[in-house]
């Protein structure tokens, strides 16, 4: 069951004079943030350009359309993203599925969410978590980034060893504050989010099944949560274990029809 978070504000004047005192103290180092952040912006916008106009080029359509005309195999698993949310570290984790096209284009669908560490006492939690009082009560609402995730990818390049791809990535979803308050859950400034998210991705293969990949991206936030102040457009970055999924599951199920090639 939820609660209106509004009433109990209106229940406890003292807590919403710890919501403004916190917004107050972080308007400084957001707007300072914003001035340092111009120059990435330009960058995210040059990003997407180039992007978007290697994935329309001519060459790759017909690439694209090509591949749609095999019989696909099946793609998805769990991973993670190092993303940054006001310069913190905010990793996004992400479970999907989907097809994959002659190892040339996938697509597919899954959830994201942004996974936090524990509440630490005795330091500024901001942004992920607030210090609210409520009467005798103190609480820490905990923010929440989750969308569904739909997703492309292009493998341009596809050798023995090495595999480098394009993927995009569109979410919609919703960002709040969340927290529990005498067993209930109460949300507060909850708001609807879409992003776009370019990926240049690249991985060396240590076997048919496995290799080590590095992406690098940046995560544009076309609809935004302007009741939360923190920035989320952000800068992608990770690297780690590449599970290549198609390949794994024709091995292991060999005789599947879905798996075999045309």
């Amino acid at each position: 069951m939820e609660v209106n978070h509004d009433a109990l504000i209106a229940l406890d004047h003292s807590q919403k004079f710890s919501i403004e005192n916190n917004c107050c103290i972080a308007l400084p180092r957001m707007n300072a943030e914003r001035r340092r952040k111009i120059p990435i912006r330009h960058f995210a916008l040059m990003f997407f350009i180039f992007h978007f106009s290697f994935i329309a080029s001519s060459q790759v359509v017909d690439s694209i359309v090509s591949a749609f005309h095999k019989r696909p195999g099946f793609t998805g698993g769990i991973s993670s993203t190092n993303t940054f949310i006001n310069g913190f570290l905010s990793p996004i984790y992400t479970a999907s599925a989907g097809l994959d096209f002659d190892h040339r284009i996938r697509i597919g669908a899954g959830i994201s969410w942004l996974q936090l560490s524990s509440y630490k006492a005795g330091r500024d939690n901001s942004p992920f978590y607030l210090d609210n009082t409520i009467g005798s009560v103190i609480v820490h609402p905990e923010l929440k980034f989750t969308y569904a995730d739909l997703f492309i990818e292009y493998v341009y390049f596809d050798s023995k060893k090495w595999q480098f791809s394009v993927p995009i990535h569109f979410g919609i979803g919703d960002s709040r504050y969340q927290y529990n308050y005498n067993g209930q859950k109460v949300l507060f400034d909850k708001h609807t989010i879409v992003l776009y998210q370019p990926v240049v991705s690249g991985a060396y293969k240590l076997t048919k099944w496995f290799g080590i990949g590095m992406d690098v991206g940046y995560r544009i936030m076309i609809v935004n949560n302007k009741n939360i102040g923190s920035k989320f457009n952000s800068p992608v970055l990770d690297v780690g274990v590449v599970v290549f999924w198609s390949k794994l599951y024709r091995a292991i199920f060999p005789k599947s029809k879905l798996l075999q090639k045309n």
